[in-house]
């Protein structure tokens, strides 16, 4: 099966469907604060603890599916919040865990992050209202690269038996050309894991005008180093004119960061756009509802 890859334009109508403005967006996803205990995976790091935020849809007491959401480089700043919110309308639960803080991001890499979510899936799956065979994950940027990897059995067994294995996966700009770097890499941490891919649904979004990215089919590159089962599972969203985050929750923005342009680096621009991030939020939320099946 070839890969299916589409970028898409949004059309400026699309805009005025939305309720909310980006200035009144909330950071935290809604749910109660939950603190979770931490995890050890071995060679990459251990937490004490994980504090996220669990919400559960409203008027059901079947076990429902649920989603973990992974922060980006800034951190916890209201664009999970946004998915969560219809996610949970849409009958799946939610948990958005807080990994660093905004201006931490750990020099290593996402390996340094890989125990927190390794603590949130084992939690989740411990839940009681929770189904661990409809577990889900989705992350931007940073948990966009997790997100990814996650989907391969190498990681999964890195991370332990216990550790529930999700049913689908939705990264959001996942910066595809780093991850290729770091798979074909033997020094880094998550050197040949692209060669245990999962066949596991995933969906990919990313901005044709992403400064993280080298060249427009960077994605769609990192896929076909995949087993074929992987690639028939993979589906490219591409958002034409769209940036990096482009789903944000707060102003435009342009800064330097040394791993841009497929770790080249260079300045960087972050552009909301409201139009697009409501489609996104659309697909995402239609995409786990078809593969985690949360029912009536």
């Amino acid at each position: 099966m070839k890969l299916k890859s589409i970028c898409i334009f949004v059309a400026a109508a699309a805009v005025a469907l939305i309720a909310t403005s980006i200035a009144a967006a909330q950071t935290d996803a809604p749910g109660e604060l939950v603190v979770i205990p931490g995890a050890e995976v071995p060679g990459w790091g251990q937490v004490d603890k994980v504090l996220g935020h669990f919400g559960r849809p409203g008027g059901t007491a079947a076990k429902v599916p649920a989603v973990l959401i992974l922060h980006g480089g800034s951190g916890v700043d209201g664009r999970g919040a946004f998915y969560a919110k219809a996610l949970q309308q849409a009958g799946i639960a939610t948990l958005e865990i807080t990994m660093f803080r905004s201006g931490s991001r750990p020099p290593d890499g996402p390996k340094a992050t890989m125990p927190h979510a390794a603590a949130a899936l084992r939690w989740l799956g411990k839940q009681p209202a929770i189904d661990p065979r409809r577990l889900g994950v989705m992350g931007f940027s940073w948990g966009g690269m997790m997100t990814v990897l996650l989907s391969s059995e190498l990681v999964r067994e890195r991370l332990g038996k216990d550790v529930p294995k999700p049913a689908a996966f939705a990264p959001l700009y996942p910066v595809c050309s780093l991850i290729a770097r770091s798979v074909t890499s033997p020094w880094r941490p998550f050197y040949n894991v692209q060669t245990g891919m999962s066949a596991s649904p995933m969906l990919i979004h990313i901005g044709s005008k992403d400064d993280y990215e080298e060249g427009k089919q960077s994605c769609e590159s990192l896929i076909a180093m995949w087993p074929a089962a992987a690639r028939q599972q993979a589906a490219v969203r591409c958002v034409e004119g769209a940036t990096h985050a482009f789903d944000s929750q707060t102003a435009a923005t342009r800064y330097f960061d040394p791993l841009s342009h497929g770790g080249r680096g260079g300045m960087v621009s972050i552009v909301p756009s409201p139009g697009d991030a409501y489609e996104t939020r659309i697909a995402v939320v239609g995409f786990f509802v078809k593969h985690l099946n949360p029912g009536p």
